[in-house]
C-alpha cells in the first residue's frame, strides 16, 4: 500500500505560497544544550547589489560537514553601527527545514532600506518537494531538523557568523524576524537565544504539537521521541522564556493559522513579559497583510526600541 507520509507532510506546510539557551529544564532525549557542531566560518567574500540601497553577500557556513547558505544585506550608507536582522526562510512543515530562494527576498530588502543589517539563513533538513518525496527523505529532513533544535542551531550560527565576519554590527541590536513557519522558529530563538534583543512574529504557528498531531504517530514510530521534540518546539511550551520586546501580527481573516492562537499566545507571553505588543488587522488572508502592513509597522517599531 502506498505510504500517506508525503501527502500529509505536503498538508502542513504553512506557507500560503506553494514553493514561495536552553532555559527551560528539556524533556528526555532533547537536544536541548548549546550547540556543539564543529563550524567552519568562510570570510564575508564580495557584495552585489541588488537594487538601489541594497547590497548582499552570499556565504557558506560548514556545520560538521553540513552546508548552510547565509545571505547578508547591507544598506549603502550605513550607519557607524547597524542593528541586525535575522531572517529565516518561510514554508517549512514544522517538522522539516528550508532553504533560501529568491522570492524570500521580499522578506529581507524592507529592512534593509530602513537601515538595517539582514542575515538570512537555511534551515537544516530541508525536503525540497514534499509531495513528492519518498519516505526515506522525509523522516531524513526531519531528523536534521530535530538535530537543529527546530533550526536554532542554524540561528546561532547565522549569528556567529556575521558577528565574527561582518563589521559594524551592534551586538546589543540583534532582532529575529518571520513570518508563518519562519515566525515560529523567531519566536523559539527568542526564547532561547539571549543575544536576541527583539523578536517580530507574523501569523505564526505557536502550537506545532496540535498543527502536526496526525503525523505524529508515524514520526514516533521512525524516531522515538519526536512528540517530546514537538512540544519542545511549540513556542508556547515556554512563553515564560520570551523577555525581550515583542511584535506579533496577524490578520483575522487567516485560514492558514488562526488569529485566535496568536491571541492566545499573546495572552500567556503578557502574563510575564509587559513588552508584548499585538498588531491585527481584519482582513487579507495569511500572507499579504505581513507585506503590505506588517513589515512597515515591524520597522518603525524596531526603530522606536530604546538602543542598549
Amino acid at each position: 500500500m502506498a505510504s500517506r507520509l508525503p501527502a500529509v507532510l505536503a498538508a502542513l506546510t504553512l506557507s500560503a505560497l506553494a514553493g514561495c539557551v536552553g532555559k527551560p529544564t528539556p524533556p528526555p532525549g532533547l537536544p536541548l544544550m548549546t550547540n556543539t557542531v564543529p563550524v567552519v566560518f568562510p570570510e564575508l567574500g564580495p557584495s552585489r547589489e541588488l537594487e538601489a540601497g541594497v547590497t548582499v553577500h552570499e556565504a557558506t557556513i560548514n556545520r560538521g560537514g553540513v552546508p548552510m547558505k547565509v545571505w547578508v544585506y547591507k544598506p549603502d550608507k550605513p550607519a557607524d553601527k547597524l542593528a541586525l536582522v535575522l531572517v529565516p526562510p518561510a514554508g517549512s512543515t514544522l517538522i522539516a527545514g528550508m532553504g533560501l530562494a529568491d522570492g524570500d527576498r521580499a522578506e529581507h530588502i524592507p529592512y534593509v532600506k530602513a537601515g538595517f543589517a539582514v542575515a538570512a539563513f537555511e534551515i537544516d533538513g530541508p525536503v525540497s518537494d514534499a509531495q513528492q518525496s519518498s519516505d526515506t527523505a522525509v523522516f531524513k529532513g526531519a531528523r536534521e531538523f530535530r538535530a537543529a533544535r527546530a533550526g536554532i542551531d542554524n540561528a546561532q550560527a547565522a549569528l556567529d557568523f556575521v558577528l565574527a565576519k561582518v563589521p559594524g554590527i551592534d551586538p546589543e541590536r540583534v532582532a529575529v524576524a518571520g513570518h508563518s513557519s519562519a515566525a515560529t522558529l523567531a519566536l523559539l530563538v527568542a526564547e532561547y537565544e539571549p543575544r536576541v534583543k527583539a523578536c517580530v512574529a507574523y501569523a505564526p504557528c505557536t502550537d506545532v504539537a496540535s498543527r502536526v498531531a496526525q503525523f505524529t504517530p508515524l514520526l514516533e514510530r521512525n524516531q522515538p521521541g519526536y512528540a517530546d521534540f514537538l512540544t519542545f518546539s511549540s513556542p508556547k511550551t515556554h512563553p515564560e522564556q520570551l523577555t525581550c520586546p515583542l511584535f506579533l501580527f496577524h490578520a483575522q481573516d487567516d485560514n492558514n493559522v488562526p488569529f485566535a492562537e496568536t491571541n492566545r499566545f499573546y495572552d500567556a507571553v503578557r502574563k510575564t513579559n509587559p513588552r508584548a505588543t499585538l498588531v491585527k488587522v481584519a482582513r487579507g488572508g495569511h500572507f499579504d497583510p505581513m507585506i503590505r502592513e506588517g513589515i512597515p509597522k515591524a520597522i518603525a517599531w524596531l526603530k522606536a526600541l530604546p538602543k542598549g
